[in-house]
């Protein structure tokens, strides 16, 4: 009776294992994925900007050198929209980052000439399109994101002074000028791969003018054609941002 339990015991020690591992294994639960920051992004933006520019003109040679009377101070506003690409990289709850960003807006402003006397005389400076290069630093909480950026921005101006009346002249100029941004914002994802969120931004262009020695359409050569001057451009935009890799790419630098 002995050797036969002994057997049985035996044989529960090598069947046992072998049949266990012909059992089901229940695999363990799945992990929600944690959300990071870190990657290549591009997306969308659409919002207002809205403007304040002073800058002078002798156009009409009534004013004295340097523009002591023919003052031009404007404010304007319209809507704006284009895009961003960047890059960022988060460690612990803090992010960093670079950003390129384009934005379409014609932002411009018409007024009449200051110049006591002289009827019929119009002013007016048109920025075309906004684009920059900046950096971002930002913080983290799981699926929320706030940052500031800042660096270099970019504009063109369109400037005349024109004469309305018959056998009036024209006094036309464009001009590229560069300046500065900084500004801010509040993301949230709304999956690990797409994002959604608010910016503002603040532009300085200082000394927009500074056009010299232009001809009118009447061929009058105006020392002081645009001169001086700055203008400020803010903007507040809604943002959508994709993660390049929710489209099958694998950066696996930026995971």
């Amino acid at each position: 009776m002995r050797k036969f339990l002994g057997v049985i015991g035996v044989a529960s020690l090598v069947v046992g294992p072998a049949f266990a591992a012909d059992l089901p294994v229940k695999a363990p639960p799945m992990l929600a994925p944690a959300f990071s920051w870190t990657g290549l992004y591009f997306g969308g933006n659409l919002g207002w900007a809205w403007s304040h520019s002073t800058w002078c003109t002798d156009a009409d040679k009534y004013a004295k050198s340097n523009c002591t009377v023919d003052l031009v101070d404007q404010k304007g506003d319209n809507v704006l929209g284009g895009g961003q690409i960047g890059g960022r990289y988060q460690f612990n709850n803090f992010v960093i980052g670079v950003e390129g960003m384009f934005d379409a807006m014609n932002l411009g402003v018409t007024s009449p000439g200051i110049v006591p006397g002289l009827p019929g005389r119009t002013r007016s400076a048109t920025f075309n399109n906004l684009y920059s290069a900046t950096g971002q630093l930002g913080f983290a909480w799981n699926q929320a994101l706030i940052y500031g950026k800042g660096g270099w921005a970019g504009t063109e101006v369109e400037f005349s002074a024109n004469n309305t009346l018959a056998g009036g002249f024209n006094l036309n100029a464009t001009k590229r000028i560069d300046g500065w941004t900084a500004g801010g914002g509040i993301e949230y994802m709304m999956s690990q791969y797409i994002s959604v969120g608010v910016e503002y931004d603040y532009y300085r262009f200082d000394d927009i003018g500074n056009i010299s020695d232009l001809r009118n359409t009447g061929g009058k050569l105006i020392g002081c054609a645009f001169c001086g001057g700055n203008t400020n451009v803010q903007t507040v935009t809604g943002r959508v941002n994709f993660k390049l890799d929710s489209l099958g790419w694998s950066f696996s630098g930026f995971r």
